[in-house]
């Protein structure tokens, strides 16, 4: 009887994991792409030691540019004119070892607010059989789900994702520092239409101007405030109006501080 009982758990055991139960973990991980089976089988491309070493070298950094305020802070309250003077001379004038920690509790602080940034900004894409997942900082308020069946072409537009749709609409472009190699891997490991040329589309940009007689009035107020908000490294901003315009069936893209732009093929009223 203990013999049947152990086959057959040993059964009921083997069922599970073939349905997808159990502890079945990644099915690998190759040169940071890592191929989770038991999640929708997604590839998943994160670059997670960039993410360590912003975790300890920023703060490394602001711990030493602490320690170099500290050292030059006798220097610079001593100046006839100094920005932020009163601060130098109080560190200067504050006891050690008080000074020194307070300055490099500073420096660490400011690193960590840098790295606190710099991973928000960071990109993770998860390309699934049906659809593909942009999220950035982990943030799903800024996450972008595009389905398979929407998705005609994607390629690197410098260092920018870009998805296209039907009718030469643009879906996606995210700005990213992953390898571009391991993204072109996720999307032809999944049959995805990847474009190792680029932009099939890229002879149609021409570079914006005032004097464009071929964009409506309403495009032509969305991208001089775009103008705007990206002279004043207003980012957010950008992107809605970036998403604004591709409403109106326009596509925007950035280079050398210059918009340029192209129409999809919709036929809008």
């Amino acid at each position: 009887m203990a013999g049947l009982t152990d086959d057959a758990a040993g059964d009921r055991a083997a069922a599970g994991l073939i349905r997808g139960g159990g502890d079945s973990g990644p099915s690998g991980t190759i040169c940071g792409v890592t191929a989770n089976e038991s999640s929708f089988d997604e590839t998943v491309v994160d670059d997670p030691g960039a993410r360590v070493l912003y975790w300890v070298l920023f703060p490394l950094l602001g711990a030493g540019l602490g320690w170099v305020v500290q050292w030059a802070a006798g220097w610079i309250a001593g100046l006839p004119v100094a920005p932020l003077q009163a601060v130098f001379r109080w560190i200067d004038e504050a006891p050690d070892p008080q000074a020194a920690l307070a300055s490099l509790g500073i420096g660490v602080l400011v690193g960590l607010v840098v790295t606190v940034l710099a991973v928000a900004d960071m990109l993770v894409v998860r390309v699934g059989t049906g659809e593909v997942t942009l999220t950035r900082g982990g943030n799903k308020a800024k996450q972008r789900r595009v389905a398979r069946g929407e998705i005609t072409a994607a390629f690197f537009d410098r260092d920018e994702l870009v998805l296209l749709g039907r009718e030469a609409r643009e879906l996606a472009r995210e700005k990213t520092d992953l390898s571009k190699t391991r993204v072109a891997e996720a999307f032809t490991g999944k049959g995805y239409p990847w474009r190792a040329d680029g932009d099939p589309h890229r002879d149609e940009f021409r570079i914006y101007t005032r004097l464009d007689d071929d964009l409506p009035g309403v495009a032509h107020g969305l991208l001089i405030e775009r103008a705007t908000a990206l002279e004043k490294g207003k980012t957010d901003e950008a992107v809605l109006l970036r998403e604004q315009l591709l409403k109106l069936g326009i596509v925007v893209r950035d280079e050398k501080k210059k918009q340029h732009w192209r129409r999809d093929r919709r036929e809008l009223a």
